[in-house]
């Protein structure tokens, strides 16, 4: 966990970097990169400040979903988790009963929904599988949330969509846009 910007909410919002969300009325947690870090992150503020709901916003990339668009995700897949050769469904931890698709997060029928597969590693080639968009986050963020009760909500920004109008080099280069949005979408939810 990188760092924590309180405010007088029980809305906590878990963003892996402050280029995608910086809210001057947000709790927010910048957890960094990856799903090890966001799962510890998003149990400390679970343990410690009794959030009321969960916010995961931030970027994704699609082969579905245009560049831009605002989706809503509430399916998950851990997509680096593949120990078929244990017996395992693929995207399934060995021996536990989880499912393929974590189903979890409130639906915004204001937004498309979206399955996310999460995992900790760079996917160039953003075909879908039994997920629409990927990320590094949110499954850990969801399924912490989900085993602790927490009401939680997903909404991310295309970076890199369908449409191929932006690279993996231009992530950086399109943070303003997914912030500016994102901060709207916050500023729905609160209202």
């Amino acid at each position: 966990m990188q760092k924590l910007k309180r405010n007088n909410s029980d809305v906590w919002v878990m963003v892996a970097h402050d280029g995608e969300f910086s809210h001057a009325n947000a709790n927010i947690c910048y957890m960094g990169i990856g799903k090890v870090n966001a799962a510890i992150a998003t149990r400390h503020i679970i343990d410690t400040e009794n959030p009321k709901l969960i916010l995961s916003l931030g970027t994704a990339g699609s082969s579905v979903f245009d560049y831009g668009e605002i989706v809503n995700p509430t399916g998950w897949v851990q997509r680096d988790m593949n120990t078929t050769e244990f017996f395992a469904p693929k995207y399934v931890v060995p021996f536990t009963t989880d499912a393929q698709i974590l189903e979890y997060g409130k639906r915004d029928a204001r937004y498309p929904h979206a399955v996310c597969g999460s995992g900790d590693t760079f996917v160039r080639n953003i075909a879908a599988d039994i997920w629409n968009i990927v990320e590094m986050e949110g499954f850990a963020i969801a399924y912490a949330a989900s085993k602790a009760g927490i009401p939680f909500a997903s909404y991310k920004f295309i970076s890199d969509g369908k449409s191929g109008d932006t690279a993996d080099h231009e992530w950086s280069a399109v943070l303003g846009e997914a912030k500016e949005k994102l901060h709207k979408v916050y500023e729905e939810i609160i209202k």
